[in-house]
């Protein structure tokens, strides 16, 4: 075998053992994503409502913004005011409850709609 023809082998193959893992870890992480995707309501406090929509924007009560994850944390950053909230997060209930936690201390319980 022709020198040449050995290296475009081991190329090919590492590419193809590299990409294969890419694809679990974007699989899993848009699992995560559309756990958030759609409208979460809140009956205790401020903000009342919040929509997330699969594009990565979002309505955090009556404010538009961003939103992502990153580092297992739930990160808003609203458009107008330029604030960012960042909270940990916790599932519930078969994915139809949300807690969300600032770091100082206080949580908000949603429910999907």
């Amino acid at each position: 075998m022709r020198p040449q023809s050995m290296l475009m082998g081991i190329i090919v193959l590492l590419l193809c053992v590299g990409l294969t893992g890419c694809e679990q870890f974007n699989s899993t992480e848009n699992t995560e994503r559309n756990k958030f995707v759609g409208t979460w309501q809140n009956t205790t406090g401020y903000p009342a409502r919040i929509v997330f929509s699969s594009d990565g924007h979002c309505t955090y009560g009556s404010e538009k913004g961003t939103w992502e994850l990153q580092d297992s944390k739930l990160s808003i950053e609203l458009a107008d005011s330029g604030l960012i909230y960042d909270y940990n997060y916790w599932f519930s209930n078969n994915n139809r409850t949300l807690l969300l936690t600032r770091t100082f201390g206080y949580s908000i319980l949603y429910t999907k709609q």
